[in-house]
């Protein structure tokens, strides 16, 4: 039997739009059923495929939506049905088209699939570009698997001028061991060091879960409790030699009780305690800076067998003592132990791994992770979210030098009250010190962590996911494992960000003495005594301890 005649009721155009809109439904206008069913059925299969999905925790579903194996996945089936798409209207469009139809001018013919060409691909396109942003994305900020030996940080650092030689490399007198890779013959027994092989474990274990902390599952990870996370902001840029950390703020969420803290430091706080690992790393910065003891002299008068005479006796300068410490101010830690790849040799930032000890060291409480971002990413991640909202408790006018070479410097003025701060505006205000205090930019900062936070919702997320990945996948970096991406969104999520708790270790209470450039020293056991009354909801404000509403978001 032949196949049937279409007849003139049947529209070619039409059964083409309906199967680009829907793959089986122009051949079922065409009283094609079993083609139609043909057409229509990986649809249904996808959908099968789909189901147990639906019962997949947001925290699973959040981690299988954004491992890159399901991504390349969901690139190629976006691929796949979009030339689907285009082969069931084509079909459709022959099922119906009768022969003066397929005979018609080329122009009209060109015109007609053009358009149903762009109603088809259009959308395939945005979720192709969605999917690979996402991939770029995953694969250049966070840890993809074990990293082995990881790569050079991807931040503009400067100068190599004032970093400090490697302890570990330093003490064994290796020039250039292998970075990061447990693969070192001085570590190897029956070849190696033997004091070094003693020392190995303690190298790549060197905080309580070990070496290969990052890559545990969650739970053993950060205990099931508690999630804490080092924030640092960089300062790289025009007129800078190199990275400073210039802000730096610890992040702790209770995954119980959903109560979170925000602790922030100020960049100038010196004399740091390191831990005991590496507490003798800057003994000769330290002897570099310390000014030279004074000399006392003094002259006396001697009487001897009724004769006079005049001694001069010199007082020995007292013996050096070091202080175990950081010598430098606190925002200098990363730049000198950036290259550390021998203390650290399966982080992805030594640098920002030792800041990170050296804070959990200052404040007696486990960091599971850190995330390093330079302003320039910054300045991009505020204008793709489309700015913030700041409600400003004090007036503010202020410029600071631009994020990048070329750039007009970013000017700031806001009034008490809600003010809308675009990119380079959020700059200036979270790095004003015009006018202001390390103390009252360390208050603003935490004010602007907040309302980013605050602006960051699903839609807003989505609607600009190209300019945040385009943002940050140079600009950021994080020993934060993908894996743990969907546990944090989902503690995140249950966030009040107004009823977060925010520190700043300002009051001389806490800094009570100066070193001899006047910069404010730390009082390890009351920024301790702090951090526990706050992580056991115990805080309390009193003369000492000031700690007040700063900003509302």
């Amino acid at each position: 039997m032949g196949t049937p005649r279409t007849t003139k009721s049947t529209r070619p155009w039409l059964s083409a739009g309906l199967s680009a809109i829907v793959p089986g439904a122009g051949q079922l206008y065409a009283r094609r059923p079993i083609r139609a069913l043909m057409w229509f059925a990986p649809i249904v299969i996808v959908a099968l495929a789909a189901i147990p999905a639906s019962r997949m925790s947001t925290a699973d579903l959040v981690g299988t939506a954004i491992d890159p194996t399901t991504l390349w996945g969901v690139f190629g089936v976006n691929a796949l049905a979009a030339i689907w798409r285009i082969a069931a209207a084509v079909d459709a469009y022959l099922l119906s088209a009768h022969p003066d139809d397929r005979e018609a001018n080329a122009i009209g013919l060109a015109v007609g699939w053009a358009v149903i060409g762009l109603v088809i691909v259009a959308p395939h396109i945005a979720v192709g570009r969605y999917t690979y942003d996402a991939i770029t994305l995953v694969e250049a900020v966070f840890v993809v698997g074990d990293p082995g030996v990881a790569q050079e940080p991807r931040i503009p650092v400067g100068s190599d001028a004032d970093i400090v030689p490697d302890p570990i490399a330093h003490i064994y007198e290796v020039d250039e061991p292998d970075p990061r890779s447990t693969r070192n013959l001085i570590f190897r027994e029956g070849v190696g060091d033997p004091d070094a092989i003693l020392l190995w474990p303690d190298i790549i274990a060197d905080r309580e879960t070990g070496g290969a902390a990052p890559f545990t599952e969650f739970n053993e990870r950060v205990g099931g409790t508690r999630i804490t996370i080092l924030f640092a902001g960089g300062d790289a840029g025009p007129g800078r030699g190199g990275l400073r950390t210039d802000s730096m703020m610890v992040g702790t969420i209770d995954t119980i009780t959903g109560k979170a803290a925000l602790f922030s430091f100020p960049r100038n706080m010196a004399q740091i305690p390191l831990p005991s690992r590496f507490e003798d790393a800057f003994l000769e910065l330290e002897l570099r800076m310390t000014p030279p003891p004074v000399v006392e002299e003094t002259t006396t008068t001697t009487i001897a067998g009724g004769s006079g005479g005049e001694t001069t006796t010199t007082t020995s300068p007292p013996e050096f003592e070091s202080c175990k410490c950081f010598p430098e101010q606190m925002n200098a830690i990363y730049p000198f132990t950036r290259k550390w790849t021998s203390t650290y040799p399966r982080e992805v930032d030594p640098g920002m791994a030792a800041l990170r000890d050296v804070v959990e060291n200052l404040m007696g409480l486990d960091i599971d992770y850190y995330a390093l971002i330079d302003m320039a990413a910054f300045v991009d991640l505020v204008d793709a979210i489309g700015g913030v909202d700041i409600y400003a408790l004090e007036p503010l006018e202020s410029e600071v030098s631009p994020p990048r070479e070329g750039e007009p410097w970013a000017y700031v003025k806001v009034e008490p009250g809600w003010n809308h701060l675009d990119g380079p505006q959020a700059l200036a205000y979270a790095r004003a010190r015009k006018g202001s205090s390390d103390y009252a930019r360390m208050a603003r900062q935490r004010c602007m962590v907040k309302a980013v936070a605050a602006k960051s919702d699903p839609f807003t997320l989505l609607r600009a996911f190209p300019a945040i990945v385009d943002a940050i996948q140079n600009s950021v970096v994080t020993d934060m494992p993908l894996t743990f991406v969907p546990d944090l969104i989902e503690a995140a999520a249950a966030l009040d960000f107004n009823d977060i708790e925010t520190v700043g270790i300002t009051h001389p209470y806490w800094m009570p003495e100066r070193d001899y450039n006047g910069k404010p020293i730390p009082d390890v056991d009351r920024i301790r005594s702090k951090v526990r009354r706050v992580i056991s909801g115990q805080s309390s404000s009193d003369d000492t301890e000031t700690v007040s509403a700063e900003c509302e978001v």
